[in-house]
């Protein structure tokens, strides 16, 4: 059972890290498009 549990939170972790990549390019690409510089905040 502890093998098919680390496969299955193998699997999600992939999954989280593919949406975190996902994300960062989308707010890349929307500051690219519309010019912003500023970080989120203004921080």
């Amino acid at each position: 059972m502890s093998k098919q549990n680390n496969i299955f939170q193998r699997a999600l972790e992939a999954i989280v890290e593919g949406r975190t990549r996902q994300a960062q390019r989308y707010v890349a690409q929307f500051e690219r498009s519309h010019g912003h510089d500023r970080k989120v905040n203004g921080r």
